[in-house]
């Protein structure tokens, strides 16, 4: 089965609509658009979900939405389905199940504009919006499955000798004031799990949107906030001005804050989880497509924060 193919299992909304494919990282998206102009987005789901399952991120997308917090909630089949082709849509309240080779999703497709730019208002906007996605996590009424998201442990610890060495040799002498920094941090039950750039959508200065919640794992709720901040500043790296986000860090830190009640500590602690995040990111580059230019990229973000000592 293809995305033409499966698009017609919701054929009684979308009609006789033509699909375009998307630019993506990992997931295969198409851009549907109807007859009359209206638009959604087709997902190819992967085999194994990266946390959550579809019906997990469903009722989470669900509960974000009656929070006020902008999402974008799959559309039901015309057979009355969350997604189309699935194998298993349910999991087990302790392990994942496989939703299939073939199955998607249609969601709406929410406004968005590409462009990296930098000031303090939107710093606050962008820093607030995530704070309030945090606020709506914790406050999540139903259980997930998915994983225990554990940085300071993971990332600094298990799988640092594992780590190539040029990837070791930048981040060696910070690692364990990172791991000071971070360890032991407040969590909550239900965080986003892959909050970057390209999953918080922004339209005229507004946040239109978070997509992409398969992973809602169990972590620091300062998490989502550093990785966002993070893959802004790689983003920035390849094509834009890192100084201007460093100019703007406070009013991100703020925004949050003022949606999201920190402590004094977890603020202090955004730029070591950004440090370990990067870190990370660079390793699953490494693991991924070995010493790519997508690896030497993330390097690159690393040996920033390493330089700039925030």
């Amino acid at each position: 089965m293809d995305e033409h193919e499966a698009v017609k299992a919701w054929s009684r909304i979308v009609g006789a609509a033509r699909l375009e494919p998307m630019v993506t990282v990992s997931n295969q998206l198409w851009r549907v658009i109807a007859e009359d102009g209206r638009e959604w987005v087709i997902k190819r789901l992967p085999e194994w979900a990266p946390g959550a399952g579809p019906v997990d991120e469903y009722r989470v997308l669900l509960h974000l939405q009656h929070s006020g917090v902008p999402v974008a909630v799959p559309m039901i089949t015309d057979d009355g389905l969350i997604a189309h082709n699935a194998d298993r849509l349910g999991t087990g309240p302790t392990d994942k199940l496989p939703t299939g080779t073939h199955a998607y999703v249609l969601i709406p497709a929410l406004p968005s504009d590409p462009r990296l730019t930098e000031s303090p208002e939107l710093a606050h906007t962008i820093g607030a919006a995530i704070g309030r996605l945090e606020l709506a996590l914790a406050d999540c009424p139903w259980p997930v499955t998915s994983f225990t998201d554990d940085p300071a442990q993971e990332i600094l610890w298990e799988r640092f000798d594992g780590m190539p060495e040029s990837l070791r040799e930048l981040a060696l002498p910070y690692r364990r004031r990172s791991y000071e920094a971070i360890v032991g941090l407040p969590t909550q039950r239900v965080t986003h799990g892959d909050c970057n750039v390209g999953n918080l959508l922004l339209h005229d200065g507004a946040v239109t949107g978070f997509i992409d919640l398969d992973h809602l794992p169990s972590g620091p709720r300062i998490r989502d906030l550093s990785y966002y901040l993070t893959s802004r500043l790689s983003a920035h790296l390849d094509n834009g001005d890192p100084a201007a986000l460093a100019a703007v860090l406070p009013h991100y830190l703020e925004g949050f804050r003022a949606e999201c009640p920190v402590t004094d500590r977890e603020l202090a602690a955004v730029v070591p989880m950004m440090f370990t995040v990067a870190i990370g990111m660079a390793d699953w580059r490494s693991r991924r497509d070995g010493d790519s230019a997508a690896y030497q990229q993330s390097l690159s973000t690393v040996a920033w924060l390493a330089a700039a000592r925030w």
